[in-house]
């Protein structure tokens, strides 16, 4: 399932202060929801899950690393090499992925 910015503009955003104003209703409302995109000065910044999709997002990372460790050998590799200042192209990721 790939995530394109079209998915992500149709989620609900909920700026900082928002947030902290009316965190009790907004976790309250985090079932229903599902998710919502937490901005900081406009910008896109963060993702506040519902506890049941974190679970099942967890359990799918956890089938995928059991279906193909290699693979996730080379997406952490990747990811450490990206912290590290290294920008790898996307095409160049996808091909070494078999993606």
């Amino acid at each position: 399932m790939n995530t394109s910015i079209s998915d992500i503009l149709q989620k609900k955003f909920i700026g900082t202060d928002e947030l902290r104003r009316e965190l009790t209703d907004i976790i309250d409302s985090l079932p229903k929801e599902k998710e919502l995109i937490i901005t900081q000065h406009g910008k896109p910044q963060a993702v506040l899950v519902d506890l049941d999709s974190y679970i099942k997002q967890e359990e799918l990372l956890e089938q995928l690393a059991d279906s193909n460790p290699q693979l996730i050998k080379r997406v952490n590799k990747a990811v450490s090499e990206v912290k590290k200042g290294k920008r790898i192209p996307t095409e160049k990721v996808f091909k070494d992925l078999g993606i």
